[in-house]
């Protein structure tokens, strides 16, 4: 990922080239979805190995130096490997423009359900002459190379260039209109939001995933990449041929919660004899059993899984992370 790069942390990197590459090469895009609102929680994301972090201000509040903050954390911990993606809370010129000043590499536009909405977008997110972008004077300074030239191409030019455009499709009205939407050549891909188009068409299934059917024919026909959450690797080659280049593998609440769960029950099926036998070994000339309690022998250390291990490693991370979540939330609270 590290090709996609700009020639500064502080410009966008190059997403459309990223989503042209992944349809080249039958592939997909596959990251995570930020729901904490933590620099902490970035920071962990952001050393991981996802193609792509979305940070979702759609249903977490933030404020416009926050969120500012988040994109440029994850910019900087993965040292421009990782592409922070921004789902905005509305359809604003401000939080387009606040999400790509800091650095986003794309912008996802929620319920979104019509071509001039999609242009609004465009018009916020571009310069000219492909939108009436602002010239942001306090985003990049004159300093460090902030503004400097990437691939022979200003900033402006760059911006342009690497900015991805991902409408969100999760209404019928959406759909009715996907058709107008993806004849817009700046429109770089498709969000489908199922659950939200599922209760628009009062909770049936079987009409949701009748509407999603045509939106994905509708992305061949247009050549439209499409962004949606899979949580089932035995998905990917449906999705991969039915158009799905942006893959959103995991969040960080649901990963956080289910590991923590998944250790639980682990440990608490270990605490109940079941599976003891298979990380301990039994060693006849062991001293007393009151050190055999207390001190594991030569032979138990070795005998202790990797996978324990790691689990119990990992466990350590998650804990680290949700304390220090709290205790970033907890100051808030106080001032």
């Amino acid at each position: 990922m590290d090709r996609y790069n700009a020639s500064h942390p502080r410009q966008s990197p190059n997403l459309r080239q990223a989503l042209r590459d992944a349809a080249s090469n039958d592939t997909a895009l596959f990251g995570t979805i930020i729901g904490l609102p933590s620099l902490d929680v970035a920071k962990v994301i952001a050393a991981t190995d996802c193609d792509f972090a979305a940070i979702d201000a759609e249903h977490t509040p933030y404020s416009a130096t926050s969120l500012s903050e988040m994109v440029q954390t994850v910019r900087a911990y993965s040292r421009g490997r990782m592409i922070p993606i921004v789902r905005v809370p509305t359809h604003t010129h401000e939080w387009i423009a606040w999400a790509v000043d800091a650095g986003a590499g794309g912008v996802i536009m929620p319920h979104t359900e019509s071509a001039e909405e999609v242009r609004e977008m465009i018009n916020a997110a571009k310069f000219p002459p492909h939108g009436h972008r602002s010239f942001p004077p306090f985003a990049l300074l004159p300093i460090d190379g902030q503004n400097g030239p990437t691939n022979g191409k200003t900033w402006f030019e760059t911006s342009n260039e690497h900015i991805a455009i991902i409408p969100q499709i999760e209404s019928a009205k959406g759909v009715e209109n996907a058709e107008a939407m993806m004849q817009i050549p700046e429109v770089d891909a498709i969000m489908i939001g199922q659950m939200d188009l599922t209760m628009d068409v009062g909770g049936s299934a079987e009409k949701a995933a009748e509407l999603i059917s045509h939106v994905e024919a509708l992305a061949l026909k247009y050549n439209k990449p499409l962004l949606a959450f899979i949580m089932n690797k035995a998905d990917m080659p449906a999705k991969l041929k039915a158009g799905y280049r942006l893959a959103v593998i995991s969040a960080d609440v649901y990963a956080l919660t289910g590991s923590t769960n998944a250790a639980i029950a682990e440990f608490r099926e270990a605490a109940t004899g079941k599976g003891l036998e298979t990380t301990h070994t039994v060693v006849k000339d062991e001293p007393s059993a009151s050190r055999k309690s207390l001190v594991p022998t030569t032979s138990e250390r070795k005998a202790v899984s990797p996978e324990l291990v790691i689990g119990r490693l990992s466990m350590g991370i998650l804990l680290v992370v949700a304390f220090s979540f709290l205790r970033g939330q907890t100051s808030s609270w106080v001032r």
